[in-house]
């Protein structure tokens, strides 16, 4: 639908300002999601299960096409601002793959769709366009990866999406977006339109307190835990060992074996599959695990990890680490389905 400009003449296409707004939005949004997925698996660790529960925070993702699509005020930018945030969180170097265009569009759509509903935008609405668009994306990863997860729980999942949808995505995005027009930071998408009351000052500190905490986090993230550079199909295997280096998948395929193993996890479950990997042990008698260690850990790249016992490792020539899509995952029979890692890559000794 055609928005009328300042002037009152209707305008069909994205303006220079309309695009800029969508690219920072979507270049913020795309290099903190990394970050959030982050969150989300310290989430999942705290209720000891691999996946579901970081789904408390995931509206965090929403707050991008939200803003955009609120100050632009165009359908078409929560879609548009999307399908770009993916594009940046892709080639950032993000965990989930191409994956994450068709993810990250889907929600802008949902955006679009949910603030299209009425003329006049209002809290309600805003929340509900969030709460839609958060829980899209447990449809499409769903649809994609967890088609064995129990049902129960998947349900469970959509729920804590909807809930963080609509508060860490809507209302957050609503105070947001008054802020920065009421402090003359952005402009709304008309000039017509009367400049929204004042936010609170206790919930402007609010703000401003989650917003450092949030970025602190993320500096921490990016330089301690996560490694943009890092080839594809490599892992460094570190710590309390007297020979570290960096295992390459394609350089250690004549020492692959076959196992047949079945992922017996808390929320899902996998038959008995035919695997080809590298045994993990083979990486430990390589790398010499220094007298006195006695765990390894076994971390991906978006921060999730699990920790084994290092004599288990060092004598059980089933517990491989296969090639998938470019990344190593290891397959650990015996083991509950959260020390499955996707995306392994560090192994380090302690």
């Amino acid at each position: 639908m055609p928005v009328e400009s300042a002037a009152g003449e209707r305008r069909y296409r994205f303006d220079v300002r309309d695009i800029v707004l969508i690219a920072l939005f979507s270049a913020a949004g795309g290099v903190l999601s990394t970050y959030v997925g982050y969150l989300g698996n310290l989430i999942n660790r705290l209720f000891g299960v691999p996946f579901g529960a970081g789904q408390l925070i995931a509206g965090l993702h929403i707050v991008w096409p939200l803003l955009a699509r609120a100050l632009v005020g165009r359908f078409g930018a929560g879609t548009l601002t999307g399908l770009t945030k993916g594009a940046v969180e892709l080639f950032s170097g993000g965990t989930h793959g191409v994956v994450i265009l068709l993810v990250s569009a889907v929600e802008g759509l949902f955006v679009d769709l949910g603030l299209g509903l009425m003329r006049r935008r209002s809290l309600a609405l805003t929340m509900l366009a969030g709460a839609l668009a958060s829980a899209s994306n447990v449809v499409v990863f769903q649809a994609i990866y967890f088609s064995s997860a129990a049902v129960g729980f998947l349900w469970v999942m959509i729920s804590l999406a909807l809930v963080s949808g609509a508060l860490f995505g809507g209302y957050l995005a609503w105070d947001v977006e008054r802020l920065l027009v009421s402090s003359r930071i952005l402009r709304p998408e008309t000039a017509s339109r009367p400049c929204p009351r004042r936010v609170p000052r206790w919930r402007q500190a609010g703000i401003l307190a989650l917003a450092l905490t949030f970025l602190t986090g993320a500096v921490y993230y990016y330089i301690v835990v996560y490694d943009p550079f890092a080839a594809k199909g490599t892992a460094a295997v570190s710590g309390s060992v007297a020979a570290a280096f960096t295992f390459t998948y394609h350089d250690w395929q004549a020492e692959t074996v076959s196992v047949r193993a079945e992922l017996f996890g808390s929320v899902t479950y996998v038959p008995p599959t035919d695997y080809t990997g590298v045994p993990v042990r083979l990486l430990l008698a390589r790398a010499v695990p220094r007298p006195g260690s006695t765990s390894v850990r076994v971390m991906a790249g978006d921060g999730y990890e699990v920790r084994f016992p290092l004599d288990d490792l060092a004598d059980d020539p089933d517990v491989i680490l296969v090639l998938e899509r470019d990344a190593l995952r290891l397959v650990a029979p015996g083991y509950d389905g959260a020390y499955w890692v996707r995306q392994v890559v560090r192994i380090v000794v302690e």
